[in-house]
């Protein structure tokens, strides 16, 4: 009795061993198991960019990472960019400027300006020494290179007038058979027959010739770009620009774009859409352009 007792005695105590060692195995196993699986994990996340990095355009993150935002322009196209002594120094100003500005500050960066000749423009997107041009229109040899915002500003072009006839030209109707002054070979030429076919042409080579010609009285007005004609206003008191103005067609004239570098630059672009849609219907962009031109003066003119 005593054997046998002895017997499943040991025979318990061999199989509550044999559980024990299954029991460790089991749980080594289970721990080298979640082991590999936080190595392969971690090494996964490692190995992977975060999601800014792998989301952001190239040029966004040459922005971010320097903390500034390059305009590269030409400063000799008032209103849009030139040079002018504020206080005894010189400074590059234009409301394509103001431009730049609210883009820096919509991506919370410093601004920085370019300034170079006009062939180096499309060069230094290209090689990325600066991140944006303002100011250009949509040309197939510059999409080569460069991808286009949509148009933000068109030229618009107006009817000078004498002061004292102002009151008698002042709708389309009233330049029927009057007699208006073009700019040979400027895009008035072309534009303004098509815009007012009932009114005579009368055309010269220069400017100052077809102002002169309005203040003799030989003609009743001149059409000329919105800028060049507030300035003659400006600086003729007997000059008045009438309401009739006409913005040129896409087909006239596609309008001024902001060009970035080509290719996986659309979060950059769509930025400047943004801040181009706000600028434009706050009137932002009208106010620029008008406090520019109240800092030409007729040599600003080109």
């Amino acid at each position: 009795m005593k054997k046998r007792i002895a017997r499943l005695t040991a025979v318990l105590l061999v199989a509550m061993m044999m559980l024990s060692l299954a029991a460790c195995s089991q749980g080594g196993k289970e721990s080298e198991t979640k082991d590999e699986a936080d190595t392969k994990t971690s090494s996964k996340e490692s190995s992977q960019p975060s999601d800014a990095n792998e989301e952001m355009g190239e040029t966004m993150a040459k922005i971010k990472k320097a903390g500034k935002i390059v305009m590269g322009v030409n400063a000799t196209y008032a209103p849009f960019e030139f040079h002018k002594t504020i206080d005894g120094k010189d400074e590059i100003v234009g409301f394509d400027i103001k431009l730049g500005q609210a883009i820096a500050d919509e991506l919370g960066v410093e601004f920085e300006i370019s300034d170079m000749s006009f062939d180096g423009l499309l060069p230094a997107l290209a090689t990325g020494k600066v991140d944006f041009l303002p100011g250009l229109a949509y040309s197939e040899e510059r999409a080569e290179n460069a991808s286009f915002t949509k148009p933000y500003h068109k030229s618009v072009q107006v009817v000078l007038v004498s002061k004292d006839k102002a009151g008698e030209i002042s709708a389309d109707s009233d330049l029927s058979g009057k007699t208006i002054g073009i700019l040979k070979g400027a895009v008035q030429e072309k534009t303004f027959p098509a815009h007012y076919p009932k009114a005579e042409n009368y055309v010269l080579g220069k400017i100052p010739d077809l102002i002169a010609a309005l203040q003799s009285g030989r003609i009743d007005g001149v059409c000329l770009d919105y800028v060049v004609a507030s300035l003659y206003e400006k600086y003729n008191e007997d000059l008045k620009m009438s309401e009739i103005q006409y913005e040129l067609t896409d087909e006239e004239d596609e309008g001024s774009c902001v060009l970035v570098r080509k290719d996986n630059n659309e979060d950059l672009i769509e930025v400047i859409n943004t801040v181009l849609d706000r600028v434009i219907e706050n009137g932002d962009l009208q106010k620029w352009e008008e406090d520019a031109i109240a800092l030409m003066d007729m040599d600003d003119i080109g």
